[in-house]
């Protein structure tokens, strides 16, 4: 699927907010917390194995089967992580056309990330904040 088929807001929180909804509505979304169930659909959107994913928003898998086993919703911050990442990919995946590109560009060592992959810094917000500089930079013609 590509980004025009795939709302990934709406896939990581169960279709409660979508990429047209308010700030507000994402953060009320954030705070009551996501699913253990949509982290694993957007992880199969994305595909990301549950591993990298939980790593991305902050936490372990054994973490999330914890959750999916009492059945609770994820923390605020597990939740605005996950809010974060299926923003940026969004965002990544307009820009490289599909999931497939940009899976590759996040796994390619970049200058822009001290030669590192972009994939291993999204787990922090500044690194989340660089990925975005760095598509919107790539939007506006600079290379990547």
């Amino acid at each position: 699927m590509n980004a025009v088929e795939t709302d990934y807001l709406g896939v990581v929180t169960d279709g409660r907010v979508t990429i047209h909804s308010n700030t507000i509505d994402e953060i009320n979304v954030a705070t009551q917390g996501v699913t253990v169930s949509a982290i694993r659909s957007l992880a199969k959107e994305l595909n990301w194995d549950a591993n990298i994913l939980a790593t991305s928003i902050g936490t372990t898998t054994r973490t999330l089967e914890r959750y999916s086993k009492d059945r609770k919703r994820l923390s605020a911050k597990l939740s605005e992580n996950a809010l974060e990442i299926a923003r940026i990919s969004s965002q990544g995946i307009a820009y490289f056309g599909d999931v497939k590109r940009w899976n590759e560009w996040l796994n390619t060592p970049n200058i822009q990330f001290a030669n590192q992959e972009p994939k291993s810094v999204i787990h922090t917000i500044r690194g989340r904040e660089l990925i975005k500089r760095v598509i919107m930079g790539l939007e506006y013609g600079f290379t990547a």
